[in-house]
């Protein structure tokens, strides 16, 4: 297995664990993957951030999840990067279901921490 997509996985599953209404995250939590400051571009809008406005931003988005899980269809791997084909799905505290398609791309740093996290969605 290449080495980024061990670390996208990894990101995949910390994203499960913490990024629910129930869960408690900390910046140290953030640090653990990302930069000190690094780039989010979803559906064409472009955000610089760091640990503390990242996680502001974690706090609000996990208000109302309940679950998340991920249907992996591939992991395309290169020096720096990794492309994620998945279909998410997120549970919501009220019981609605939110299904998308998803293609993410992950840039990493020579600490092997994300620098750039690109993402385009439809939701289904």
């Amino acid at each position: 297995m290449e080495k980024k997509e061990l670390l996208a996985k990894k990101l995949l599953a910390w994203n499960i664990k913490h990024l629910i209404s129930s869960s408690k995250i900390t910046k140290y939590d953030i640090a653990i993957s990302f930069a000190p400051e690094f780039t989010i571009k979803v559906n064409g809008r472009e955000y610089e951030v760091n640990y503390e406005s990242y996680l502001n931003y974690l706090l609000g988005f996990k208000s109302t999840i309940d679950s998340i899980n991920y249907n992996v269809q591939e992991y395309v791997c290169n020096k720096d990067n990794v492309v994620i084909v998945m279909d998410p799905a997120i549970t919501r505290l009220d019981g609605s279901e939110d299904h998308f398609s998803t293609m993410l791309m992950l840039k990493f740093n020579e600490e092997d921490k994300i620098t750039n996290w690109q993402e385009v969605y439809v939701k289904k």
